[in-house]
């Protein structure tokens, strides 16, 4: 079965990760946090939930999250914000689609 990889980029978001991470729990085999310039609790809760973190000089939203993305292990990548949640329905669609081998090159979801 593919395996998934969280991708985020984060700035002081330790009012939000923890959710978030919490959503994915279960269908995330690799967590992805590249953070630029956190002054929070934001990589303590992120190495909590097991998450890889690196930490990138801000580069602009489109190429940070470029970078993050290109730090992943895995093939399928699963880009979220910190205030963003995977909820019931989209997990089991996300389940569903790795066990039968995606067969697009990328999907979509309403946000």
């Amino acid at each position: 079965m593919p395996q998934l990889t969280l991708a985020m980029i984060v700035k002081n978001e330790e009012l939000f990760l923890e959710d978030c991470l919490k959503s994915v729990s279960g269908i995330a085999d690799e967590i992805v946090v590249v953070d630029s310039g956190s002054s929070d609790a934001t990589k303590a809760i992120a190495l909590r939930y097991g998450a890889r973190w690196v930490e990138h000089a801000w580069l602009g939203f489109g190429p940070q999250k470029q970078f993050a993305v290109e730090q992943a292990h895995h093939d399928w990548v699963l880009c979220l914000d910190a205030d963003e949640r995977v909820s019931l329905a989209l997990k089991e669609s996300l389940i569903t689609l790795l066990k039968t081998t995606p067969a697009k090159g990328a999907y979509c979801f309403p946000r």
